[in-house]
């Protein structure tokens, strides 16, 4: 969608039959490069055929260059999903496969040009995704598991697998959200090393299972995939204000702003905005950052932060106090500003038609909660969007929040 809103700069509304497809054409081809390990000049373009031999310019799916002895291993994580072939049968469904191999990006894009209804018929999908995963390699796709072993389509849902929505969206396998690099117990698990194009929000981190990085919230462009525990969802915004383009100094800071932030909104009774914590809970706090200092010293912290006694003390303060830097680098903040949704399930939408949803966000102050007197949304939308913005507050065209299943 960053292509539209980005680099056409078209507006939804006008895009035509033929846009599409060339859209449809520069976001595989810009996936594909996204994986290649370290951008090799060596791709691959898989489709599916009923000839039982491949042509000349063509090799089959199962020959050297393509696979490896990893190969079925591979089939094993999309078994669940392939055995539902119909007619075609799982046996016949790889028998088909055949892979162009590309030099180059130009004669990449010009192989994918002349395939490119075969992305919309009955294996487009899947072929794409063996594009995906041989040109990445199997290998480097195993070790950035780091051993997960799950299946990387959901056999339940048809959803990808976390590692298969980090590799599409960051070029990188790992099966966590976390920035940068984590040890535990002396295993060393690596999480998210860079900033993407694409970001990524998840209801289940509104449910306290998992924790999302700076990078993944914090996109190069504002547009994220929203899980669901069932589905994958797209939001996105024309405004640009929304991300950060300056990648954080030091990814594994324990006790830097970004870190700070979340530790914050876990300790904060209030979790519709995580502006607030209990003074009780300072001196844990401080501890988690590394920051904690002597018991009388906490107290003159406390007395300062909470200068009329109210037993809270408030984020914006706290961050203010102990990050003056890191927040006078922000730019001003912005107080409202149009998403967009997007739902593919028909069911999942009003009246049965597929269409976006529009919202009008805004950003209340944290202080400005506590005397709301409208009651607060909580659909799972607006619980997955506060990860990211606390005091999201959203109008959206339609008659109810849309859904993220």
């Amino acid at each position: 969608m960053y292509e539209v809103l980005f680099i056409r700069k078209q507006n939804l509304a006008d895009i035509t039959d033929v846009d599409n497809m060339e859209i449809l054409l520069s976001a595989l081809l810009r996936i594909i490069l996204l994986v290649s390990s370290d951008r090799q000049s060596h791709f691959c373009w898989v489709y599916w055929c009923e000839d039982e031999e491949p042509a000349s310019s063509e090799s089959s799916i199962q020959n050297e260059k393509c696979a490896t002895s990893d190969f079925s291993a591979v089939n094993k994580s999309l078994d669940s999903n392939i055995n539902q072939l119909g007619e075609c049968g799982f046996q016949k469904f790889i028998n088909g496969l055949r892979c162009f191999e590309a030099e180059t990006v130009e004669e990449l894009r010009a192989v994918a040009f002349s395939l490119l209804p075969q992305i919309k018929s009955k294996y487009g999908v899947l072929c794409f995704l063996y594009s995906v995963l041989f040109t990445h390699g199997l290998q480097s796709l195993i070790n950035e598991m780091n051993g997960e072993m799950d299946a990387l389509i959901d056999p339940i849902h048809g959803h990808a697998s976390q590692c298969l929505i980090n590799l599409l969206i960051t070029g990188e396998s790992t099966p966590y959200l976390f920035d940068g690099e984590r040890d535990l117990g002396g295993f060393t698990l690596k999480g998210i090393s860079r900033q993407p194009k694409t970001g990524f929000l998840t209801f289940v981190e509104a449910m306290r299972y998992c924790e999302v990085g700076w990078f993944l919230k914090n996109p190069y462009y504002p547009v994220w995939i929203l899980g669901s525990e069932t589905h994958l969802t797209v939001l996105a915004s024309p405004d640009m204000s929304l991300v950060s383009k300056n990648v954080k100094s030091e990814i594994n800071s324990i006790s830097g702003l970004r870190q700070a932030e979340v530790e914050f909104n876990y300790l904060s009774p209030d979790q519709d905005t995580g502006g607030f914590i209990s003074s009780s809970d300072f001196e844990k706090l401080l501890t988690k950052l590394r920051l904690s200092t002597g018991s009388q010293q906490v107290n003159d912290l406390v007395t300062k932060l909470d200068p009329e006694g109210l037993g809270i003390i408030l984020k914006k303060d706290f961050l203010q106090f102990f990050f003056p830097e890191e927040m006078a680098k922000h730019t001003t903040e912005v107080i409202s500003f149009q998403l967009i949704h997007y739902n593919g399930l028909e069911h999942s939408n009003s009246e049965g038609r597929v269409r976006y949803s529009i919202g009008e966000a805004r950003l209340i102050d944290p202080t400005e909660e506590l005397i709301e007197t409208q009651p607060i949304d909580q659909s799972p939308i607006q619980q997955c969007l506060a990860t990211k913005w606390p005091t999201i507050r959203i109008k959206w065209n339609v008659n109810r929040s849309p859904s993220l299943n």
